[in-house]
């Protein structure tokens, strides 16, 4: 009997340790495939939140095609997961390896969740204006020329500016008298054309409309190509800009210097220094250049500017060749600010701000187009109209105004 009890206690112990042994698997096993499980959740809950981001991102670039992505992770509505969007440019490297082509963006939207799980989501997409299309030599609600001022035209897509052609336009949706002010000798080398119920002067050269009831005057000393009202209002989409100014302040000076896309906050240039610009998008609060500077853009662009308050251009600085198309340069001013060029300087772009005021001044030249809620030429400044856009798409690259379409080229999931 005691040889019996000696044996089965040693199996009772053993049987007892082989349950414990048994059920501390199960529990493991049970534990690894919860936390398998949960992994799994918690990547798919990354891989929505890319997803999500990817969607709003196309969605946000049917607004504005200017939209730049976020510059910091963004919570999915309450969280915990979040995403962040990015926005290569045509030329920039997709993460397959492959290259964005010329006249597309890929869209690239990182989701995250709790426990470090991540996932990409990205679009190749075409953009395609449905806004308005065309910008004049000048527009404006209100337009002065005065002290030897000059526009005159020109078609970059046929070669540099050589002798001028009379096809210098200015636009206004203003009816009011003296909307447009010619004075002091100052001519204008093509037509006019004003608010859908404007008052029309009869004559274009010759005596004086001053003080009249005519929403252009000129002085004896002045004339211009013709006049003439238009049928509807010119659509001119408000700027908006894509992303807010940053923190970061940028002085330049001697010597070459380069500036990447993104945002700040004051950006300035001088001391005969050169700065060169790629393409993409600048969002600050001010950019002054003065000094000489000579800026160029490099690449097939274009380099969007947008400017929150005050860009200013002086002592003989030059921004952009002359030989080049305007709207590889795109200067787009928000709601209230204000533009200053003077002192002999030259600029090749688009300054578009239809509710900003623009002034040009003391032998100063824009090659391109000039819109403004109030835009002001005086001491013998020019502007030189690029014909080239007449098919500029306002509701595309340059504001964020416009409609556009978004085409999905093809998608991917990482």
């Amino acid at each position: 009997m005691r040889k019996r009890q000696a044996f089965i206690l040693p199996l009772a112990v053993l049987l007892c340790f082989l349950m414990l042994l048994i059920a501390f698997v199960l529990q493991d096993q049970s534990r690894r495939q919860l936390r398998f499980a949960s992994l799994q959740v918690r990547a798919e809950q990354a891989a929505n939140a890319a997803d999500a981001g990817l969607a709003l991102a196309l969605q946000q670039l049917s607004s504005n095609p200017a939209y730049m992505g976020t510059s910091a992770a963004q919570p999915l509505a309450e969280g915990p997961e979040t995403y962040s969007i990015s926005i290569l440019q045509a030329g920039a490297g997709m993460p397959d390896g492959q290259t964005v082509p010329s006249g597309c963006l890929f869209v690239l939207a990182s989701g995250s969740s709790l426990g470090n799980a991540r996932a990409r989501s990205g679009a190749l997409v075409k953009v395609g204006s449905s806004g308005s299309k065309g910008l004049p030599g000048i527009y404006g609600a209100s337009v002065r020329l005065s002290g030897g001022s000059f526009i005159d035209s020109y078609n970059s897509a046929k070669g540099p500016y050589l002798v001028g052609n009379k096809n210098g336009t200015i636009l206004t949706n203003a009816t009011a008298a003296g909307s447009v002010v010619l004075e002091g000798a100052s001519q204008v080398y093509g037509p006019i054309s004003i608010g859908p119920k404007g008052s029309l002067d009869p004559n274009s050269s010759g005596g004086t409309t001053m003080n009249s009831a005519y929403t252009v005057w000129r002085d004896w000393s002045t004339s211009y190509g013709s006049s003439s009202l238009q049928s509807t209002p010119k659509d001119m989409p408000a700027v908006k800009l894509p992303a807010a100014v940053g923190k970061t302040s940028v002085s330049m000076g001697w010597g070459s210097n380069n500036l990447a896309p993104g945002s700040y906050d004051q950006v300035s240039i001088g001391n005969a220094g050169t700065l060169t610009l790629k393409p993409g998008v600048y969002v600050m609060n001010s950019f002054s250049i003065g000094g000489g500077a000579n800026i160029q853009v490099s690449g097939e662009g274009p380099v969007q500017i947008y400017v929150a308050k005050s860009f200013s251009l002086n002592n003989g600085a030059v921004v952009s060749k002359s030989s080049v198309s305007a709207s590889l340069l795109q200067i787009n001013m928000a709601e209230g600010s204000s533009y200053d060029q003077q002192g002999g300087t030259q600029l090749t772009g688009i300054v578009y701000g239809p509710a900003a005021t623009l002034r040009l001044s003391n032998g100063s030249t824009v090659f391109g187009s000039m819109s403004g809620s109030s835009v002001r030429l005086q001491g013998a400044s020019w502007v030189h109209y690029d014909e080239s856009l007449s098919e500029f798409s306002l509701g595309g690259s340059s504001t964020s105004g416009g409609s556009s379409s978004v085409t999905v080229l093809f998608r991917q999931r990482w």
